[in-house]
């Protein structure tokens, strides 16, 4: 019988790219949409309506899959929004949705799920993380803290869980060609605020950086290279050779030079 997975936020980007991955290699694949019926099958994957904010709506979809399958063996945790703008600008609602979707959602899904792998003796829970979780990035502070707790939650749940035989782990994809750059939330005041000037310009070196980046597909590899293993590490990262080194500087330099070599990129500096 070949292992069950769910994927949230399975219709588009990095969720999309991982559902087919994982349908090519004989997974029963099940993603996640706000907009999708149950049991709709779009390109070989089997989607279900699901909105993670929503804890009713989670439980049907955890239903509908039992009532199909009495399993799951895999969950991924992939549905999430990004947004953009100052500290200063971010409105108080705006923060709520991030941590709503971004945090609060994985935690409702796993929740659900935890009790049908717990009873199984086995299952993987992958939470798809950022590289923005590792370091503060100008801009994206509430993304950015989300995830952040993301990780937090996720190093102590493996500690709870590795009793009843269920692994969890943290993938922290870097920049890949999606469509984050057209989902993103703007802070409310972004356009009109102190901060505008400089916001564009930084916002336009990363949408820069995710136009020049790889296909969305090498992180559906890392995915299956994790749940393949026995014993999986706490973190694994999905970026570029430079993206990894960003994260190794991160570590190796003190945390004011490494804000400095934050800021010279996004050109924040002056002239």
């Amino acid at each position: 019988m070949s292992r069950v997975v769910l994927i949230t936020g399975a219709s588009s980007g990095i969720g999309k790219s991982m559902a087919h991955f994982l349908r090519d290699k004989g997974l029963t694949v099940y993603g996640t949409s706000r907009k999708a019926q149950n049991g709709e099958i779009i390109e070989g994957v089997q989607f279900i309506q699901m909105d993670v904010t929503d804890s009713n709506s989670v439980k049907q979809g955890i239903d509908f899959i039992l009532s199909q399958t009495s399993r799951i063996d895999i969950l991924v945790n992939n549905a999430g929004i990004g947004m953009v703008g100052s500290v200063e600008d971010s409105m108080p609602e705006e923060m709520k949705m991030q941590f709503e979707t971004n945090y609060y959602g994985p935690l409702r899904t796993i929740q659900a799920v935890l009790p049908i792998m717990r009873e199984q003796g086995e299952g993987y829970i992958i939470n798809i993380s950022s590289l923005a979780s590792l370091f503060g990035l100008p801009y994206r502070a509430v993304y950015c803290a989300a995830k952040s707790a993301l990780n937090s939650l996720t190093e102590t749940l493996t500690m709870e869980v590795k009793q009843f035989g269920v692994k969890v782990v943290v993938l922290c994809p870097g920049d890949y060609k999606t469509g984050i750059k057209s989902s993103r939330i703007h802070a409310a005041k972004a356009e009109s605020s102190v901060y505008a000037q400089e916001f564009k310009k930084v916002l336009d070196i990363v949408n820069e950086e995710v136009d020049e980046s790889g296909d969305p597909i090498e992180v559906a590899k890392s995915l299956w290279k994790v749940i393949n293993k026995k014993n999986p590490k706490p973190y694994y990262i999905a970026a570029s050779p430079f993206q990894k080194f960003v994260v190794h500087l991160r570590y190796w330099l003190p945390t004011k030079a490494f804000q400095w070599l934050m800021m010279r990129n996004y050109k924040m500096l002056g002239d």
